[in-house]
């Protein structure tokens, strides 16, 4: 399936496309990607390998903003959403292993991003989400204002199943939503069909949130218990200092066998600990670089001491040499101070 909005010369990062509250960017950069979502404070890191294809479709609707995101790389999502907001995604394509905050992530289901303070959001690389955007203080009448302050005062679980036909219905509403604020977004009466469609995408989606959950309890405690794991590794990855080099290294920081960390990695984001911790500390690297450092302080930083096979893993994660990221990036800058 292709993204809603589709104009034809989008080609290099950044690249966007405006109208009345439309908008469509493309990005080769996950980072740039990210930073795009005001209000999230979202980092991504790229685990799987080659060069990152993504783009954001933004689409005000009075109260409520649709922002449609494609990604073909597997993404380790991390944010927090703004407290003036709610966030619930509807997955149009999501193929493979994914998890939020340590549930099983499906397409027949509701991804309610601002119900904790953070999400971490493990990303298939066939995704395409249309995430919602609720603002309390922007509804165009008080029925979907006080529909908006009921949804804030319920306490929502990350993850919300749909049957199959609620799903379907609920992406055909959005697909016609997106349709039409792109057809008559210069319309005389814009604001009139923005309303009716805030409140049929309200009302829609409470539907859905209000309803009791499902899910089994041993379900879930078997989640969160390796969830918990990888958040752990998580934490030591952020920082150079703490940031481990090994297996062996975490195995003993976090006082588990090796046995166990793999099997939680299995089941929590369907990879093995070696592969993921190697991801991490080459996005580190490429961010390091995209700032302006050095090629060889940067890898040396992030543990890389061997630097022909570092340049040969970073050339099969992101699809260039590390010393071409930084020439780009010197380039950038060399132009900017002209």
């Amino acid at each position: 399936m292709t993204a809603p909005l589709q104009p034809s010369t989008c080609e290099v990062s950044g690249t966007s496309f405006e109208a009345q509250g439309v908008s469509f960017s493309v990005y080769t950069s996950v980072d740039e990607q990210a930073s795009a979502f005001d209000g999230w404070d979202a980092r991504y890191t790229q685990i799987s390998s080659g060069p990152f294809s993504g783009s954001l479709s933004m689409v005000s609707l009075g109260g409520i903003r649709l922002l449609v995101e494609r990604l073909d790389k597997v993404i380790f999502q991390q944010g927090a959403i703004a407290s003036d907001r709610i966030v619930i995604g509807v997955p149009l394509e999501l193929e493979g292993h994914a998890r939020l905050c340590g549930e099983r992530s499906e397409r027949d289901s509701l991804h309610v991003f601002s119900s904790l303070p953070r999400f971490e959001f493990y990303s298939p690389d066939r995704h395409m989400l249309v995430n919602i955007e609720i603002s309390f203080e922007r509804m165009s009448s008080s029925q979907t204002s006080e529909l908006a302050q009921s949804l804030r005062a319920q306490r929502l679980a990350p993850l919300l199943p749909m049957t199959s036909a609620k799903a379907e219905n609920l992406r055909m509403l959005l697909r016609h939503a997106l349709s039409a604020s792109v057809s008559h977004a210069a319309d005389d009466d814009a604001a009139g069909k923005e309303r009716i469609v805030e409140r049929a995408v309200m009302y829609a989606v409470s539907e859905v949130l209000l309803a009791p959950s499902d899910a089994p309890p041993r379900a879930r405690e078997a989640s969160a218990r390796h969830w918990s794991v990888v958040t752990a590794v998580n934490e030591r990855l952020q920082e150079p200092s703490t940031c481990p080099l090994s297996v062996a290294e975490l195995c003993v920081e976090l006082d588990i066998s090796r046995r166990t960390l793999q099997y939680a990695f299995h089941q929590a984001l369907d990879l093995n600990p070696v592969a993921y911790l190697r991801a991490v500390r080459l996005n580190h690297v490429r961010r390091e670089l995209q700032s302006g450092q050095r090629v060889t302080g940067a890898a040396t930083k992030w543990g890389f001491l061997h630097f022909g096979s570092f340049a040969n893993d970073y050339r099969r994660m992101f699809g260039e040499l590390p010393s071409a990221t930084a020439r780009r990036v010197a380039s950038k800058h060399t132009f900017g101070s002209v």
